[in-house]
């Protein structure tokens, strides 16, 4: 079962009405209460459809390995494969990773140096 986009923008409208123009009181936890039933409900039903863990019969397992081993080198032109996956077909992903990174290093300095101003 695919998730529709539609769907997933309702609910977050659903959210954001329910925490910010609700006025507080018993239909507000109601509310509330409804929506986390319907996130979790939704959550239940993804992660029913997903594949076990493992498995065989996983798209990832069929198709993308297949399509890194064959293909690495045809489409890239880079002779090492790991290098290639990772810069070219998982590039944003990479450049995600080390933005989080960045920012908690970021955050991580800009904490100790407050702590060093206030001594």
């Amino acid at each position: 079962m695919e998730i529709n986009p539609l769907v997933v923008v309702a609910i977050m409208i659903l959210v954001a009405y329910t925490f910010f123009y609700t006025p507080g009181g018993q239909l507000r936890n109601l509310l509330v209460l409804f929506v986390l039933f319907i996130i979790g409900v939704t959550l239940v039903l993804a992660v029913s459809e997903m594949p076990l863990f493992g498995s065989v019969e996983s798209p990832a397992y069929n198709y993308v390995v297949q399509r890194y081993i064959t293909g690495t080198v045809p489409e890239t032109g880079a002779l090492n494969a790991i290098a290639a996956i990772i810069t070219d077909y998982r590039a944003f992903d990479t450049l995600g990773e080390a933005t989080v990174l960045f920012t908690a290093v970021a955050a991580a300095l800009a904490t100790l140096g407050a702590q060093q101003g206030k001594r």
